[in-house]
């Protein structure tokens, strides 16, 4: 009787054993299947990030006006700046118009990299008509964009009928090119600033600009947002001057900067792939 006991016992725990090992096998199956699956979704998603960094780093790069002012500049110095905006895919060069010609021979057969001559540069003291003609010979010589510098003298006597009918005239004279209006904010107050960007906002500039690099701290990120605010989208905002690491150039456009005015680009550049290789990406 205990025998019948048992055996039927044993029978039972074989009938529930077998169900439960099956299953535990399916489960198992489904486990190796999906493992690949999930390393696979790693790997895709690995590659997604890296490649938003480099989307990024490819952005924030195109910012940038690749900039050479110095008269102490050599051509040999222009065919370099030139090679280099080639190379990291900057927005353009930024030259004084002694060189302009000579940049479009450098850069032909490269039409992303365009050409930007200052005019009235660096004082902003020249006469009207001699900025208008500056534009003219600039455009002439194959200039892109036009960086002016405004009359600060007329800022500081309240005079903002002329610097108004100044930026018109400048852009008439551009025939459609970009004007960036710079202003010099570190020579001027909150609400002088503020008149000014208004100026060029009104006047069809397409960017106001904060500074030369030739007086005061350069731009800074409160001026930024202040230009940013006042141009309410009307035209664009260019931070330049003491701009010359990755840093400051990511201060500058969280701030509004839509351009960044730097002759430190190839420097720059070579700081946001070292930032990103080792926060683990490959560049390819």
């Amino acid at each position: 009787m205990t025998d019948d006991i048992e055996k039927k016992q044993q029978a039972a725990g074989e009938t529930v054993s077998a169900p439960a090992a099956g299953q535990a096998a399916l489960q198992e199956e489904h486990a190796a299947e999906e493992r690949p699956l999930a390393a696979e979704e790693r790997r895709e998603f690995e590659e997604f990030k890296r490649q938003k960094k480099i989307e990024e780093i490819r952005r924030l790069l195109r910012t940038i006006d690749h900039t050479m002012l110095k008269q102490t500049a050599t051509s040999a110095d222009i065919r370099k700046l030139c090679n280099e905006a080639k190379e990291y895919g900057f927005y353009s060069v930024c030259v004084q118009p002694v060189y302009v010609a000579a940049c479009r021979e450098f850069l032909r057969g490269c039409p992303q990299v365009k050409i930007a001559c200052v005019v009235g540069f660096p004082m902003g003291e020249n006469l009207t008509k001699t900025k208008v003609y500056e534009t003219k010979q600039a455009v002439r010589d194959g200039a892109d964009e036009i960086d002016m510098v405004i009359c600060i003298s007329a800022v500081k006597n309240g005079q903002f009928g002329y610097v108004r009918r100044e930026i018109k005239k400048i852009v008439r004279a551009a025939h459609g090119r970009p004007v960036k209006v710079i202003i010099e904010t570190s020579l001027l107050t909150r609400d002088e600033m503020v008149r000014a960007a208004s100026c060029a906002r009104d006047a069809g500039a397409a960017f106001v600009k904060t500074s030369t690099g030739y007086f005061g701290e350069g731009a800074r990120a409160e001026d930024v947002r202040l230009l940013k605010e006042t141009v309410a989208g009307k035209c664009q905002v260019k931070a330049s001057g003491g701009i010359r690491t990755a840093e400051r150039l990511k201060e500058m456009v969280a701030a509004g900067a839509d351009r960044i005015g730097t002759s430190a680009g190839k420097d720059i550049a070579k700081q946001l792939r070292e930032a990103d290789e080792q926060s683990g990406s490959v560049h390819s």
